[in-house]
């Protein structure tokens, strides 16, 4: 058997590579898989909590009057979110602490301590940020899905509110931004280095409350992200071609082959034989089924060959009467939960008799529907299970 060798390597942050990936053995297997593709999660997959701290500088209006290191504030924030897919997600945050800053009025709300050089005031406040955030992994939308890569950056998008501890207690709104650094730890485990930014109204420092204005705070925080199960995405199955399996389908084609030969030497012989005298021919029942019709992995949609061989089907069963129909959906119990191969053969039996009853205008009530899930009982290849199955009812 000729051996094939193939090596892709495919690197770097914003590859936009092929989206399909091949692994080869030094035997003759055939594998193609989608990089991007994964298997829909349940609700309470991919959660995830974070806890970070660090530091934060507010920049407002007179906050350039004193030195920049003297507004310097410590930050704390914890998040909780979950991911739908690999590259996208929400989180709720909760973060601030602590604001400091300046200005020239001594009655101004949150100044903290006497006259500074004779010019100006230091202020200091606790506030909290409560805000909702869209995270979007760029690394897993641009390269593909990968549960052991090392590094992702992850930008950030979101609005919340804003409440001031220290009184006067104002509240505002605030708009949220920022990037992500994930370092990978273990499977449970990140480090994230994120650098943040939030918009506020001006009244947020105690200033401008009534003018329009605004005030930003700037930060970073070093933090743990801690990784409910189940952490992972999981990959659709393959589909997969061995040496051992194409030589068995090769056979059966061999062996197809020379049964058609025989039989036409067979139609030939009785060709050139005398036809018997025949009073009456009587067909009691036209026999169809079993009929077979082939999935591809996860899907329920029927491709044009096998359209046609249910339109021949159709118009058999149309030119003959008093035999109903059974079709039967199965999966291949190797892939997916045995929930979700329930509904695939479902889906599958399903799309048989609509293409069969609003296409081919078979008569519905001829035909019955039923699902049997995830199944192994046709053997290897694994795809012979991906089938829905066409059989007379039995009366």
């Amino acid at each position: 058997m000729k051996k094939i060798t193939m090596l892709l390597v495919f690197a770097g942050f914003f590859t936009l590579a092929s989206a399909q990936e091949v692994v080869v053995t030094d035997t003759e297997i055939i594998e193609v898989q989608d990089k991007y593709s994964v298997m829909t999660n349940r609700f309470f997959d991919n959660w995830f909590v974070t806890v970070g701290a660090g530091a934060q500088v507010l920049l407002g209006s007179e906050n350039d009057i004193g030195k920049f290191k003297q507004r310097i504030s410590p930050a704390l924030n914890v998040s909780v979110g979950k991911w739908f897919t690999p590259g996208l997600g929400l989180r709720l945050q909760y973060s601030g602490l602590q604001a400091k800053g300046f200005t020239r009025d001594g009655s101004r709300d949150y100044v903290h301590g006497g006259l500074i050089d004779n010019s100006y005031y230091k202020q200091k406040f606790d506030y909290m940020n409560l805000h909702g955030d869209v995270l979007f992994n760029l690394n897993a939308l641009f390269g593909g899905y990968n549960s052991k890569r090392v590094y992702e950056i992850i930008p950030f998008l979101g609005a919340g509110f804003t409440y001031n501890f220290t009184s006067h207690h104002y509240r505002s709104f605030s708009m949220n931004g920022g990037i992500i650094n994930k370092f990978r730890l273990c499977d449970a485990l990140d480090l994230n280095l994120e650098l943040f930014a939030m918009g506020v109204q001006g009244k947020f420092d105690g200033k401008s409350v009534e003018k329009r204005d605004y005030d930003c705070m700037l930060g970073a925080s070093l933090g743990i992200t801690y990784k409910f199960k189940k952490r992972t995405f999981t990959r659709p199955l393959p589909q997969l071609l061995s040496a051992a399996e194409l030589a068995a389908m090769r056979q059966l084609m061999n062996d197809m082959a020379a049964d058609n030969l025989l039989l036409q030497e067979k139609v030939a012989q009785l060709e050139n034989q005398p036809a018997p005298e025949v009073a009456e021919v009587v067909v009691l029942e036209t026999n169809i089924a079993p009929r077979t019709i082939f999935f591809d992995i996860n899907s329920s949609l029927i491709t044009p060959r096998e359209a046609m061989n249910l339109k021949y089907l159709a118009e058999t069963i149309n030119s003959e009467e008093g035999t109903n129909y059974t079709i039967t959906g199965y999966a291949d119990s190797s892939t997916g939960t045995a929930v979700y191969n329930q509904q695939l053969s479902q889906k599958r039996a399903q799309a048989v008799y609509d293409m069969m009853v609003n296409d081919f205008k078979v008569d519905a009530s001829r035909l019955a529907i039923s699902a049997d899930g995830g199944v192994d009982k046709f053997g290897n290849p694994v795809y012979l299970n991906r089938v829905a199955i066409i059989e007379n009812t039995p009366q």
